[in-house]
């Protein structure tokens, strides 16, 4: 935790430091130190996404046996590409606004949640097919 707090207050001194000095160059000491911290954070997210798999193995509607592997359809894999898409989103929409560039960062904002919705399409697809199912008996 302390390292993570550590480099974090680091990078933010640091881009404002160069920021005084050269302002062009300010971005890239941002984007070094996001690196950096999400480096310090992939223990962490190895962590979770372990124990959400874990948990979800067991989950209704993984009868495929796939336990959340890259390329399958599972509960677990549809959570961990739609938080992923989520932390990235957010990431460049906060890059994009601390450059002063708010028009691109709603864009990007706009785009993370149109891919987390195509995403779920297979999700929804299924969801009315059993609603057709049901009604139709």
């Amino acid at each position: 935790m302390w390292k993570l707090i550590g480099a974090a207050v680091i990078a933010a001194v640091a881009a404002l430091i160069v920021r005084q000095v050269k302002p062009e160059l300010a971005m890239f000491v941002q984007l070094g130190g996001i690196l950096a911290v999400a480096l310090l954070l992939m223990g962490v997210l190895r962590e979770l996404l372990g124990a959400m798999e874990g948990m979800l193995q067991f989950a209704p509607g993984n009868d495929t046996g796939d336990t959340g592997g890259v390329g399958g359809n599972s509960p677990f894999t549809m959570l961990a590409k739609a938080l992923g898409i989520c932390v990235t989103t957010q990431l460049a929409a906060d890059v994009c606004r601390d450059s002063g560039s708010g028009a691109l960062a709603n864009i990007v904002e706009l785009g993370g949640r149109l891919l987390v919705l195509s995403l779920t399409l297979p999700l929804l697809k299924s969801i009315a097919e059993l609603a057709v199912g049901l009604i139709r008996g």
